[in-house]
C-alpha cells in the first residue's frame, strides 16, 4: 500500500490483539533502531495498565501505539512507550490520529500525557510540537546504547484549549 493521501474516514483505531504482534513486530523494523523482538511486545501488552491501539486503513494494520497508565490512584500519567507507523503510510496523518486518540484519554483526573523520544529523532520532535507537546527534560542514557531521550509532555487543559 502506498500513501497517497488517507481519507480519516477509512483509518479505524482499535485495541492491538495477539494476532497483530507480526504485523507490529514488521513495523518496529522499519520505525526503529531498537525494535522490540514479539516476545517483548506480547510482555508488553499482557502487563497491568499496558494498552495498544491499532490504526486500521481499511482493515490492514499500518500503525500502532502502546502506552501505559501510571501514577497513584488516579492513574495521573499516559506514558507512550511506542508510536510507529508502517512506511508505506508516513506522513499521511495516520500518526496524528493515533496521536489524537492518545490525547483524547486526557481527563481532569489524567492530566498528563509523557512521550519520551531519542534525541537523534528530531523529525518526531518536530512533530510533537506541532502537536504542543513541549520538552520538559531530558532523560540522560535512557536507550541501551546510552543515548538521551528528550522527554515531551502535554496536559489536559493545553489539549482543551487547543480545541477551543
Amino acid at each position: 500500500m502506498v500513501c497517497n493521501g488517507v481519507d480519516d474516514m477509512c483509518v479505524e483505531i482499535t485495541p492491538v490483539v495477539r494476532h497483530d504482534i507480526p504485523k507490529i513486530v514488521e513495523i518496529e523494523e522499519q520505525a526503529f533502531i531498537d525494535p522490540w523482538i514479539p516476545e517483548v511486545i506480547a510482555y508488553s501488552l499482557n502487563r497491568n495498565k499496558c494498552f495498544a491501539i491499532a490504526a486500521r486503513y481499511h482493515g490492514e494494520l499500518v500503525g500502532y501505539a502502546i502506552f501505559h497508565l501510571e501514577g497513584t490512584h488516579d492513574l495521573a500519567i499516559v506514558r507512550v512507550s511506542r508510536l510507529a507507523v508502517a512506511m508505506s503510510v508516513r506522513n499521511c496523518g495516520i500518526g496524528g490520529i493515533m496521536l489524537d486518540n492518545l490525547l483524547n484519554r486526557l481527563t481532569p483526573a489524567r492530566p498528563t500525557l509523557v512521550f519520551p523520544v531519542r534525541e537523534s529523532n528530531t523529525v518526531a520532535q518536530l512533530w510533537l510540537k506541532q502537536y504542543g507537546l513541549t520538552c520538559t527534560e531530558i532523560d540522560k542514557g535512557r536507550y541501551a546504547d546510552g543515548e538521551d531521550a528528550y522527554v515531551f509532555e502535554i496536559r489536559y487543559e493545553d489539549v482543551r484549549e487547543q480545541l477551543a
